[in-house]
């Protein structure tokens, strides 16, 4: 019994050890890991928002219900919100389809890209909906074969649109 006491004590000695390096080594890690999101998310918002650069634009984080991330793009100079940018996703056939996408201050789409999707037909990260610079989706075209993930690459559409026009205002 001693023997499994001390056993014990040796090990909760270890975990603890082996915690609080693991706690040090995040508190090191976690500003750098941090940093390279932003850095990530800056650059895809360039994407979608030509012309965004840290100099003359600021994107800020808001909360949007029904969107994974909302940022308004400020102009630094005016403290104008020229655009805003969406995280959305919808069901597609296989997956659902994450997708980034810019609305202006006129709600048109400014850009977009396919962040994630699994879908089982077609390309839809490299297909052109023809919906940037538009206003609404009478020009939205479908990826030819792929009925259910064109649907969800419409929702996303569909969502982003009408929210802008509510955080436009």
């Amino acid at each position: 019994m001693k023997k499994s006491l001390i056993t014990g004590l040796v090990l909760a000695f270890f975990a603890i050890v082996c915690g609080a390096l693991l706690a040090i080594v995040n508190s090191f890690t976690a500003p750098v890991i941090k940093a390279h999101e932003e850095e990530k998310i800056q650059e895809s918002i360039a994407v979608v928002y030509e012309g965004f650069n840290k100099d003359e634009y600021k994107a800020e984080k808001f909360t949007r219900d029904g969107v994974k991330e909302a940022y308004y793009i400020i102009k630094l100079d005016t403290d104008e919100k020229v655009a805003v940018i969406y995280i959305v996703e919808s069901q597609g056939y296989a997956s659902k389809i994450r997708m980034m996408i810019g609305v202006d201050k006129e709600y048109k789409v400014t850009g977009y890209t396919v962040i994630s999707q699994a879908e089982t037909k077609g390309d839809i990260t490299a297909h052109d909906f023809n919906m940037s610079g538009k206003d609404d989706l009478s020009t939205f075209d479908k990826l030819a074969g792929s009925t259910y993930s064109s649907k969800a690459v419409k929702k996303n559409f569909t969502l982003a649109l009408s929210y802008a026009k509510e955080d436009l205002k």
